[in-house]
């Protein structure tokens, strides 16, 4: 299997279309207080113009190679500064938001190849660190991401207080 890693282009979008689907499937079953699965498009053609066009993100496609290309998971990152505050160090960091890889191509350097593409992506844009939020009850992630070094730097905590007045 050939495997590229490059930047998305607005051409991708349906091709990106199942992979977005897959990633909030996944979230709306783990975290249903958080996520649903909308009807049509997961996402606008407008919103992949928006990453594409960005300075301080991108989207980076994992492409296979064989009798046609095809793209076989994406990563979704970001650089920011942290906002001046007296007790907080000030860096640049960058953080992924979504990430996911096509069930058949797990497990095959799909997902490695993607984070060290967004990791190369965040450092030559002067980031020093590299965040990633993991949603309760995916546990594969959790697994995947402890196997690339990544360790927890805090965790959200949540309780149901019932219906709203």
């Amino acid at each position: 299997m050939k495997l590229t890693v490059r930047e998305a282009r607005e051409s991708d979008h349906e091709a990106l279309c199942p992979l977005w689907a897959q990633g909030d499937g996944l979230h709306a079953r783990l975290q249903p207080d958080f996520f649903r699965v909308t009807r049509g498009l997961p996402r606008s053609h407008c919103h992949l113009s928006d990453v594409v066009a960005a300075s301080e993100e991108t989207l980076l496609a994992a492409e296979i190679v064989a009798h046609q290309p095809r793209l076989v998971g994406f990563v979704h990152v970001t650089v920011f500064d942290t906002p001046p505050h007296p007790l907080k160090v000030q860096l640049r960091r960058g953080h992924v938001e979504e990430m996911v890889v096509e069930q058949e191509y797990r497990r095959q350097g799909v997902g490695r190849a993607l984070m060290e593409a967004a990791a190369r992506w965040c450092r030559d844009r002067g980031a020093a660190q590299l965040l990633l939020t993991v949603w309760g009850g995916n546990e594969p992630a959790e697994a995947f991401y402890d196997r690339l070094g990544y360790r927890p730097v805090s965790h959200v905590l949540g309780r149901q207080l019932g219906p709203a007045r």
